[in-house]
């Protein structure tokens, strides 16, 4: 009798989510077009320009536990509010910026916070609490807002940034974007349902997971997990691995992708108009892989992305070598495949292996490991560039990465702890 009201809820929260993500990493993807901007005025090397978006992707992650704690304890609602705080006033100090270590302190560490609090944790954990069933449905689209985000922002940003400057356009996403977010989070999260009691909470335990009829290994999933027992653990590590390294490959080509099509004599306009279209075609994307990993697994799924990452990246060199104007468009659609099939499944991996009451803390430690893999590639890159002058070495690191990654997914092996929905029965 309660089943049409829940199930309403629970896609109202699913546009909620999508919303969200689209603004709160619209501004982490637009960090390519204020790096060209800014790298023009202060003329900083790309290693020194690169580290304040290693030191966001950094403190991203790091707060990640700490947003799960409270999530397991208190909810969404108040983290989101926080979050979207931190964010304006993120975004206002880096228009005031003058110096390297201001934008490290102002983007790299309080913007971060903001996106980190509002973004990702307390998203994917929503979705875990309020889906069984098609999961993986739901976290394809709200991780394909992240595209929707890339793709209406970054052109945006990218045309604000031309018509009033880098420094305005700062002023002016640090009103509207946090406005948005926190307008939405009051208006659909006052009295969201209780995923699992608290007292459950606190063990770390869900009192239906054991009997889900998905579950294939039921003495693992019946194991109260909190982040503890999960760390110690060898899939928690091997899951760890291969998010560090999908991340180090997605997070370095994203930040230096508009820097190397300007040195390759693309206006930076157009530049942004082909991260746009990754972000248009990671849309369908990320709903695509969702949904096919509830029909044919997390690891065939994960494996058809890291082939489209691949053949994104060789489009890349191809390009690097031979100007042809087509290579830069075929190299978004592939590499936006891809990045959507490593963006939508290491949450729903890792409620496979460890749902219930300490997910929050469990995928918060792993984000956290995750960007660290994010934020060595983005400072790397731009390393290697300064040191060879040439983007070919981080792509070849970048191919040799992907495939390590795709092979760890199949050590870990999240079909057999529970099957895919699809396939019950």
């Amino acid at each position: 009798m309660r089943t049409k009201p829940t199930v309403t809820f629970n896609w109202n929260i699913v546009g909620f989510s999508f919303i969200t993500l689209a603004l709160a990493y619209g501004i982490w993807y637009s960090f390519s077009v204020f790096f060209v901007a800014l790298l023009k005025e202060f003329h900083w090397s790309r290693s020194i320009g690169a580290g304040a978006f290693s030191l966001f992707i950094i403190i991203h992650g790091v707060i990640g536990p700490f947003v799960g704690g409270l999530l397991d304890r208190f909810g969404p609602k108040g983290v989101i509010l926080g979050g979207s705080i931190f964010l304006g006033i993120g975004l206002a100090l880096c228009s005031l910026v003058h110096t390297w270590w201001q934008f490290y302190i102002f983007f790299g560490v309080v913007t971060a916070i903001g996106v980190g609090s509002a973004g990702w944790i307390p998203n994917t954990s929503l979705i875990q609490q309020q889906f069984k069933e098609k999961r993986g449905l739901a976290m394809g689209i709200i991780s394909s807002g992240i595209g929707v985000g890339i793709l209406v922002c970054v052109p945006f940003f990218q045309l604000l940034i031309t018509k009033v400057g880098w420094r305005t356009a700062y002023l002016i996403i640090a009103v509207f974007i946090p406005l948005i977010i926190m307008s939405m989070t009051i208006a659909f999260l006052k009295n969201p349902p209780t995923a699992t009691p608290s007292s459950y909470i606190e063990k770390g335990i869900s009192p239906t997971v054991a009997r889900d009829p998905l579950v294939i290994n039921k003495e693992w999933v019946s194991k109260p997990w909190t982040l503890r027992r999960a760390v110690m653990t060898k899939t928690f590590w091997f899951l760890s691995l291969s998010l560090i390294l999908g991340n180090y490959v997605s997070q370095s080509i994203f930040a230096h992708q508009v820097a190397f099509f300007v040195d390759r004599d693309l206006p930076p306009l157009i530049a942004s108009y082909i991260v746009g279209i990754i972000g248009i075609v990671s849309v369908g994307g990320k709903i695509l892989w969702g949904a096919l990993s509830d029909k044919i697994g997390r690891e065939v799924t994960y494996t058809l992305g890291v082939i489209c990452l691949i053949i994104g990246m060789i489009f890349l060199i191809l390009f690097n070598r031979l100007p042809i104007s087509s290579f830069p468009y075929f190299f978004a659609f592939f590499f936006s495949m891809g990045y959507a099939s490593a963006a939508a499944l290491p949450p729903l991996i890792t409620a496979d292996f460890f749902e219930g009451g300490a997910y929050g803390r469990i995928y918060g430690t792993l984000n956290m490991i995750n960007n660290a893999g994010g934020a060595f590639g983005v400072w790397f890159a731009g390393f290697l560039f300064d040191q060879l002058g040439n983007y070919l070495p981080v792509f070849i690191l970048s191919i040799a990465c992907s495939l390590f990654s795709c092979l760890n997914i199949w050590w870990v092996a999240p079909r057999k702890i529970r099957m895919v929905s699809e396939k019950k029965g």
